[in-house]
């Protein structure tokens, strides 16, 4: 095989290898989340807003709002007295926005009737990964869902399927800070470009 077509492949095969998938969070006592920032709103303000932050982490309602309420309090997978809710209709995106990147994020989740995309991104707006949050109707049993493995995720949305206005509650929100690392492309990049050169200077031995 020619040195040039075993480079076209070398190339092609950097390229085309993406890193580790997120894994999928369904309980807080997931190790990712040991040590993780807590928000359970106890503390409160209790309030509406498009947006609003809690500590390190910001919270909007594109095109909405949300409050923190004690509607139906323990029940639907809150917990405590204080919760993110939006009495029905008031929003259908969530996006949760944080001072530093972030490796794992969960949340309890109750009363929705339809599936629910979570999503991660990096800062430069790209998609890190994303999971279905499926219905959990009127379970009260800790439903609880999340991504671990991010790599480096700047902010994540929380969006319902076809904008359905499906009266949801967001509890014991945890996050857990990560460091910044090269996108999957990027990474790709810089191998492909290291192996083309190693590659040249072999050929010119």
């Amino acid at each position: 095989m020619k040195r040039s077509t075993q480079l076209g492949l070398a190339l092609l095969t950097l390229l085309t290898i993406n890193s580790a998938s997120a894994t999928v969070i369904s309980s807080e006592s997931d190790p990712a989340l040991t040590g993780a920032t807590l928000l359970n709103f106890e503390s409160g303000p209790a309030g509406t807003w498009t947006s609003h932050a809690f500590g390190g982490v910001t919270i909007s309602a594109p095109g909405g709002s949300f409050s923190v309420d004690s509607d139906y309090a323990g029940s639907y997978n809150t917990r405590g007295t204080y919760h993110i809710t939006n009495h029905g209709s008031s929003f259908n995106s969530l996006r949760f926005d944080f001072d530093g990147s972030v490796s794992a994020f969960g949340f309890m989740f109750g009363a929705s009737d339809v599936n629910w995309t979570l999503s991660a991104y990096s800062a430069s707006n790209a998609l890190l990964d994303s999971m279905v949050v499926t219905p959990t109707g009127g379970s009260n049993a800790g439903n609880y869902f999340g991504l671990a493995g991010l790599a480096g995720a700047d902010y994540l949305t929380l969006t319902a399927a076809n904008g359905y206005s499906d009266y949801v509650f967001v509890d014991n929100v945890r996050y857990a800070a990560g460091g910044d690392v090269p996108e999957p492309g990027v990474l790709s990049l810089l191998g492909a470009a290291g192996l083309a050169a190693a590659l040249v200077r072999r050929r010119k031995a």
